[in-house]
């Protein structure tokens, strides 16, 4: 497979959002997928990073995408890292992170499931370190690790 990462221009958002519906398991009260509204903006406001893959048809494929954000404190928070279910371990995910983090100019924040631990040491693995534990982050039992990624200057 061939695939190449470019920024998201305002014409992929609905794409990206096809591949958030697809990329993330539909459990009740675990996920709601970005509504293409959302996709929208930060297709054209933030930074969406997306794998595309040539088709025959001179189209493109988003088997991939990241996106990140300015928050309020100065700082990037990484929302969303996602490949489609069809295209995973095939380091797709990696070289999005990759790209996103060599881009970064400033702090880059992301929250994960503390006892996700998989997911734990593959962000270690690029450097992320963990800045505190929020018990409830979204609801009572659902407790998250902010971890952080300071760029090298």
């Amino acid at each position: 497979m061939s695939y190449f990462i470019k920024p998201a221009e305002p014409g992929d958002f609905l794409e990206v959002a096809a591949l958030d519906r697809n990329a993330w398991p539909a459990e009740p009260d675990t996920f709601i997928p970005d509504g293409e509204h959302a996709w929208r903006l930060w297709c054209e406001y933030a930074t969406v990073l997306i794998a595309v893959e040539p088709q025959e048809d001179n189209q493109e494929f988003v088997v991939g995408a990241l996106l990140m954000f300015p928050t309020n404190t100065s700082e990037i928070f990484l929302h969303k890292i996602m490949v489609h279910p069809d295209y995973r371990s095939r380091g797709i995910g990696s070289a999005l992170m990759k790209q996103a983090l060599q881009d970064a100019q400033d702090v880059v924040l992301l929250t994960v499931n503390p006892e996700n631990s998989p997911a734990v040491r593959l962000y270690e693995s690029f450097g992320f370190q963990i800045r505190t534990r929020v018990d409830g982050y979204y609801r009572p039992h659902e407790h998250r690790l902010i971890m952080e990624f300071k760029p090298t200057p």
